[in-house]
């Protein structure tokens, strides 16, 4: 009788949808981590990729004043406190929802991202000047701080909030996401491989100890419809924003071979990367939010009984 009430135990654990959803979180996690190892090896350690990164910067200086000013003013208001605010919000969140664990998760995950890309900015990450233009643009930048924040909050909510609400919070909170990591271009504040860099590890940290959570928690997966309506309105802006992003590179790749590296680039040049930086950059948040809203679904992690 022990051996096969362990039995019917081990096949239980086994066949628990919760290791299913863990897995492939892990997985998404792994792949996510690669990818940001990747962008910074192809844009910021080679002399291709800093010569994009850097004219795509000098073109978001030519850009007009008023919405840098502008953006750099949003963006000063992603402060250590307001992002306290929405550390506690997150808890808050799982609290109301009985969730503790996966808020606590949610909360953690976004400040484990955070202090991920301050170390490997300041501490582990380095960008050589391998081209001329490097003179014109700050130090070390990679990855965006601010990019990191802000994408993973709104990773955080849509892992937070209950399943039928998911939808919506990967639309709005993903919307904030996407611009912010637009604005940190177009301020001047970084480069896209910063950005870019910031998206990935917030989704990389947020999968992770989804992940984990859901490994170690129960998990009810619902049986109603997916989010339509919210990949639709995602899939929307993505085809838009990776048609003009396509168009964007053609511009590039054209540029860079009829032109050698100079100190100043051509006017061309910094327009056409400073726009397939911003797009390219919008384009990835957007994947990267689908992907998390696919992946969750109508998850329901940290799940309890009602009686």
């Amino acid at each position: 009788m022990t051996n096969e009430g362990s039995g019917i135990s081990l096949a239980r654990r086994v066949d628990d949808p919760g290791r299913a959803v863990a897995r492939r979180l892990a997985v998404a996690a792994a792949v996510a981590l690669i990818a940001t190892i990747l962008c910074y090896l192809l844009l910021v350690r080679t002399s291709l990729g800093q010569r994009f990164d850097n004219a795509a910067y000098l073109g978001s200086q030519a850009s007009p004043s008023t919405p840098r000013v502008t953006d750099g003013n949003q963006l000063r208001r992603i402060t250590a406190d307001s992002f306290a605010v929405v550390l506690l919000a997150l808890v808050g969140i799982g609290v109301f929802r009985r969730r503790i664990w996966l808020g606590v998760g949610s909360a953690v995950a976004a400040g484990i991202a955070v202090i991920g890309t301050d170390v490997l900015k300041h501490w582990v990450l380095h960008r050589p000047p391998l081209t001329a233009t490097d003179v014109y643009v700050p130090g070390n930048t990679f990855p965006s701080g601010h990019t990191a924040a802000a994408v993973a909050c709104a990773m955080a909510l849509v892992l937070v909030c209950a399943p039928r609400w998911r939808g919506l919070a990967a639309v709005v909170a993903g919307t904030y996401g996407w611009i912010t990591a637009a604005q940190v271009q177009t301020a001047g504040w970084h480069k896209p491989s910063d950005a870019i860099g910031g998206a990935l590890l917030a989704f990389a940290t947020v999968a992770a100890v989804a992940a984990l959570v859901a490994w170690n928690r129960p998990v009810y997966v619902e049986p109603s419809r997916p989010h339509r309506i919210a990949f639709a309105v995602m899939a929307s802006v993505g085809l838009i924003d990776g048609l003009a992003m396509v168009i964007g590179l053609i511009h590039v790749l054209r540029d860079f071979r009829r032109n050698v590296p100079s100190l100043l680039e051509t006017s061309s040049i910094r327009s056409d990367s400073y726009f397939t930086g911003v797009t390219l950059t919008v384009f990835v948040v957007v994947v990267l939010v689908m992907t998390l809203l696919a992946l969750l679904g109508r998850v329901d992690i940290d799940h309890v009984e009602r009686r």
